[in-house]
């Protein structure tokens, strides 16, 4: 009995060191080295702009340049409008749009130079390129009346029932004919994804913000208010555009109609700086 338990466990012992033979750790595999634009021949590239903002949609294009193998250099100019944060535009049941105390629209062109850093190459796929860039240049802007103020007193006068007559808003082609032309400062962050294992083909996805200032400001709001609280008063503080008064009409008991002045006074202050959260797609090409 002895013997066969000696022989058993001796067995035992042979074939587990058999199988810890079988299972040892397998041979290290070698990374494969991440491939880039700069050292496969991908060194210039052009793709279409497209950006959703709180200021709307911009559209525009971007130049990009290979000056390492993770880096490159871009030039981005596209087209977009300029909002104040506060504007609302309120819709009636026929569809006509409006946004009050709105006084000027505004359309800019931005020229941004930039450079754009890939990230973490070695750990994640071609197929997915996190990079980040950061731009700043030169903005030119446009603005033009988003209203047809017929009596050039910075102030909408937007019910008949009490200024006698309505000023019509412009469209958006409309009202060129009072415009200014502004030069300011700009710049952009952002975060993004170049997809696919093409590198031929340029398809990105980027998030970030956007930013422009203009030292003198731009005035997207009306500068001037009507106090009707203060009707046949002296205004108080006059907003000095074209007038300090206001027609607004009156109707007695016996049917007469009758007109008071109604001061005007300052309302807001042009607007320098202009900020915004911003998505961005961009399609092309490189070679």
């Amino acid at each position: 009995m002895k013997k066969f338990i000696s022989v058993f466990l001796f067995a035992a012992l042979f074939l587990t060191n058999n199988a810890l033979a079988q299972f040892g750790e397998p041979e290290v595999r070698q990374v494969d080295a991440p491939k880039n634009l700069f050292d496969e021949g991908y060194k210039t590239g052009f793709g279409f702009n497209l950006a959703l903002s709180d200021f709307g949609f911009g559209a525009g294009g971007q130049f990009r340049f290979g000056l390492r193998p993770y880096t490159e250099a871009l030039i981005t100019l596209k087209i977009s409008g300029l909002k104040d944060p506060t504007e609302q535009t309120f819709t009636d049941f026929l569809g006509y749009r409006t946004t009050p105390d709105k006084y000027q629209r505004i359309i800019s062109v931005p020229l941004y130079f930039g450079v754009k850093q890939r990230f973490f190459p070695e750990k994640i796929a071609d197929n997915f390129r996190l990079f980040s860039s950061i731009s700043a240049g030169p903005t030119f802007a446009f603005s033009y009346s988003y209203f047809d103020d017929v009596n050039e007193n910075g102030f909408r006068e937007n019910d008949a029932r009490i200024y006698g007559f309505t000023e019509r808003t412009n469209d958006i082609f409309t009202g060129w004919g009072d415009s200014e032309t502004h030069w300011g400062m700009g710049g952009e962050f952002t975060v993004g994804i170049d997809f696919g294992d093409n590198f031929a083909n340029l398809s990105t996805v980027q998030f970030g913000y956007t930013m422009n200032y203009f030292p003198n400001g731009i005035q997207v709001l009306q500068p001037c208010k009507a106090d009707l609280n203060r009707i046949g008063e002296a205004p108080l503080n006059p907003c000095g555009v074209g007038g300090n008064y206001t027609e607004v009409f009156f109707q007695d008991q016996s049917g007469n109609i009758f007109s008071e002045q109604a001061p005007l006074e300052k309302a807001n202050d042009p607007r320098k700086y202009f900020g915004s959260a911003q998505i961005s797609f961009i399609f092309g090409w490189m070679w």
